[in-house]
């Protein structure tokens, strides 16, 4: 029987292999984040040359934004057709990442290796006997102390929880998925922001927060953005 990582990698491939635009455009959270200042945001944006690691790429949308500052980009993502989608649509850009596949529990890279993790829209997705802590656990090891991750993090009111199975370690089996990528696959949301702080202090510190509530036309989405600094390792 096949598991739950093979159905999310399958439908995604597909998902991804049916977006024919050339380029398409950044997150507007991610934007925020990293171009702009608001009073609230504790964050040490990256220069040039910083070593950026873009997770769950997808169609390279933020990718192609992170490269065009002048960072150094690396991206994972869960196949190898996924990967190779997104590297021909940057090279058609004129444009280079070091882009490889990965999961958020076992990211390709050396400890200690990038400046900031850019985690949208999929820090909360867990493979099969993972859980959220084994992903912010590897996030650490591969950023270096002090480093920054830029994340979103799904509310426990979003859409994709409707009709979902809950779990007792928090997650819950995506049972309504509007996109049909999702179903029978395994995600972690949070209520609110304290017990967002409160779960992710094991591994980092510094926190700043904002969120989203958006209705696209009957789709709920509600969202956290979460910065905050990677403690040093034990």
């Amino acid at each position: 029987m096949k598991g739950s990582n093979h159905i999310v990698n399958l439908q995604y491939e597909i998902f991804y292999s049916k977006i024919k635009n050339p380029r398409t455009y950044p997150t507007e959270f991610v934007v925020r984040t990293f171009l702009a200042d608001y009073p609230n945001l504790i964050f040490n944006k990256p220069k040039t040359g910083a070593k950026v690691l873009d997770i769950a790429f997808g169609d390279g949308r933020n990718t192609i934004f992170l490269a065009e500052q002048g960072f150094k980009v690396s991206g994972i993502e869960i196949t190898k057709g996924i990967v190779s989608l997104a590297k021909k649509r940057l090279s058609n850009l004129g444009l280079t990442a070091n882009l490889k596949v990965g999961r958020n529990s076992n990211i390709p890279f050396k400890d200690s290796f990038f400046d900031v993790i850019l985690a949208c829209h999929c820090i909360y997705y867990c493979d099969d006997s993972d859980v959220l802590l084994d992903n912010l656990k590897e996030y650490q090891r591969v950023l270096k102390p002090g480093g920054w991750l830029v994340a979103s993090v799904a509310n426990t009111e979003s859409y994709i929880f409707n009709n979902a199975d809950v779990l007792a370690d928090g997650s819950r089996i995506i049972r309504a998925d509007p996109y049909k990528n999702r179903n029978g696959y395994r995600l972690f949301g949070f209520p609110d922001i304290e017990s967002i702080q409160q779960y992710f202090s094991l591994y980092f510190e510094d926190f700043s927060f904002g969120f989203a509530n958006n209705n696209f036309y009957g789709i709920e989405e509600k969202v956290f953005w979460v910065v905050c600094k990677s403690k040093k390792a034990n």
